[in-house]
Formats: structure tokens, C-alpha cells, sequence
């Protein structure tokens, strides 16, 4: 019995490491995981559709802001969230007043665009819908 529970002791010890290891791997928003071009490609897009919602200096008197999507208040809403869940939110829902349609590349774009306004790091990829982008993990 003694060896059996350190051997599940030991077993135990394994997973969590190779956990905490999986975990470390995981790529996040630091990473760089978006191009300048790609996000300066929808900064108009961005400030036509997105901008009179999300800005508060430009939403409507008495309208309500939609959350904000830069600062502490943005990445209160989405930290240890993942790309995918944001350009998800992003292609199915906006604008929220059915004026378009946004594509797949349009979430891909405007996320980029919100990661550069964040200031986070860019890359020399663009940010892809892929397994890779879908899974990268959203930090400040």
C-alpha cells in the first residue's frame, strides 16, 4: 500500500507539472500574434463602425457605451479569455444594429486592431481564425 500511494503521489507530482508546464506554453497576446498592416488595414473600419459604440466621446446622448475595448476595463472583461472567443463576439454580433456583415477576416482584422490599440506586441504573422489564434490567451 505504501508504494502504491507514492507511485500516485508521484503520478500526481507529474501531471501537475506537465499542467503548469502546458500552461506556461501557452501563447498569449505578448507574443505578438498580430501585423501593423494588418490592423492598420481596418483603423477606418474601425473608427466607421466600431468607434460609435465603443468610443465614449462618440456615443449618442443617452445612449449607453457598448463595453470599451482598450485600458484596464477591456482587459477586465476578456483576460485569460482567448482570441477566439473575442472575434467570435466580434463576427457574430457586431455592429449590434445589423447595419453589416462582418467576415471572418473582418473579426480577424478588427482584433488585430484592438490588440495594437492595447499596445500590445506586434508580430510577423497575422492574426489567422486557426487553432493557434482561436486558442491564444488574451493578457495584459
Amino acid at each position: 500500500m505504501g508504494v502504491r500511494s507514492l507511485t500516485a503521489a508521484g503520478l500526481a507530482l507529474l501531471l501537475a507539472s506537465s499542467a503548469a508546464v502546458a500552461s506556461s506554453s501557452q501563447k498569449t497576446t505578448k507574443d505578438g500574434v498580430y501585423t501593423k498592416a494588418q490592423a492598420d488595414k481596418v483603423a477606418e473600419t474601425y473608427g466607421k463602425v466600431c468607434a460609435n459604440c465603443h468610443d465614449p466621446a462618440k456615443v449618442a446622448e443617452g445612449k449607453k457605451p457598448a463595453p470599451p475595448l482598450v485600458g484596464d476595463a477591456f482587459f477586465d472583461n476578456w483576460k485569460d479569455r482567448t482570441l477566439g472567443e473575442l472575434m467570435t463576439t466580434i463576427r457574430l454580433t457586431m455592429p449590434n444594429d445589423g447595419s453589416m456583415t462582418l467576415t471572418v477576416e473582418d473579426a480577424e482584422n478588427l482584433t488585430a486592431y484592438i490588440l495594437q490599440m492595447n499596445k500590445l506586441p506586434e508580430g510577423k504573422e497575422p492574426l489567422k481564425n486557426d487553432d493557434a489564434g482561436k486558442k491564444t490567451v488574451i493578457v495584459k
